[in-house]
């Protein structure tokens, strides 16, 4: 999750709240083809794996149990950490997997030097909802500094702009520009997914006379692995097809809540002295309109949305004479 300052995330943390990020992370698992992390992550080399926003942690519990993460040798401590700005939805101590800690931590926030450089996977999921525009940039920055040189990075969002619903109707256009103009008000991204991707590959690394970056030959601190979109159209899993409304309108009903509350008080604010009373009126009563017909499933369409999976790897900086193949392409 993002700034405490209060203004960009704006969902609830509570019971019903951890129920719905568990089923959104089951959604999501399924949307993934049933992976928890992409195959062309070695997962039998992951020793420790951070994830960022973890919320309730359900990714991170379910990662551990995974047969083919490597145990560690005897004497050796694996480190599987989840980090969120509140602790509100952590799992009680009695349901922390074996091998799982979490720990509070602001991700526009340079984490703390003790997790620098120390692990071999970062996992990011659906934080466009939490994360400002101005952040971003320092958001990624400060994910970049927990990956080890030649760890990996998966990172999935999908967002308002990415939804669309057939046939076009009035409730579910009005839903989806209302939640990108909620966005923008917030200094949210309406489609974080482009400017992730640049800024991911914006970042640069420090390579010293005599040595050399052996993943890209260049000073690209990350190279690309991986960028795919997965639709939940014509998607095969009968669970992604009967879910995707749900999961395409959950975030964005919070967001038309919130919006429906800050108009409602400048409106109650400025009644006497703003001359746009009239349209601040008209725009609550159209946005609590789409809101009723939203919840009850009113609108004859179907929703779909794209998912942006992307995977990158750090790079690995190391003298020129030494060898290098199979650091960058290790034996299976």
């Amino acid at each position: 999750m993002a700034s405490s300052d209060g203004e960009a995330y704006m969902l609830p943390r509570n019971v019903q709240e951890s129920q719905r990020l568990e089923a959104q992370h089951e959604y999501m698992r399924q949307l993934s083809y049933g992976h928890l992390i992409h195959p062309s992550i070695p997962i039998h080399q992951l020793h420790a794996v951070a994830d960022v926003a973890t919320g309730t942690g359900i990714w991170l519990r379910q990662l551990v149990e995974d047969p083919a993460l490597p145990r560690p040798a005897q004497g050796q401590k694996s480190n599987f950490i989840g980090f969120d700005i509140s602790d509100q939805q952590f799992p009680s101590s009695d349901g922390f997997a074996p091998r799982v800690t979490f720990a509070v931590h602001d991700m526009v926030k340079p984490f703390p030097t003790e997790h620098h450089e120390k692990f071999d996977l970062v996992n990011v999921r659906l934080v466009s909802y939490a994360i400002k525009g101005k952040d971003l940039e320092q958001v990624v920055r400060n994910v970049l500094q927990l990956l080890r040189p030649g760890g990996y990075l998966q990172w999935q969002e999908a967002d308002a702009s990415d939804t669309w619903v057939h046939p076009e109707t009035p409730a579910a256009t009005s839903c989806v520009n209302f939640t990108i103009a909620e966005k923008l008000d917030r200094g949210l991204l309406p489609n974080i997914a482009g400017p992730l991707v640049k800024t991911i590959l914006s970042m640069q690394v420090t390579v010293p006379d005599g040595q050399q970056n052996i993943l890209t030959r260049n000073r690209d601190l990350m190279r690309l692995i991986h960028l795919e979109t997965v639709s939940t159209f014509k998607h095969p899993s009968l669970t992604v097809k009967s879910g995707k409304k749900a999961a395409a309108t959950s975030a964005a009903v919070a967001l038309l809540k919130a919006r429906i509350h800050r108009k409602s008080t400048m409106l109650k604010d400025s009644r006497e002295s703003n001359p746009s009373v009239g349209k601040l009126e008209e725009e609550v009563e159209a946005v609590k309109a789409t809101l009723e017909t939203i919840e009850r499933g009113q609108e004859d369409c179907s929703w779909d949305f794209d998912l942006t999976w992307i995977v990158a790897r750090k790079a690995i900086v190391q003298d020129s004479s030494k060898p290098w193949m199979n650091v960058r392409m290790p034996s299976p």
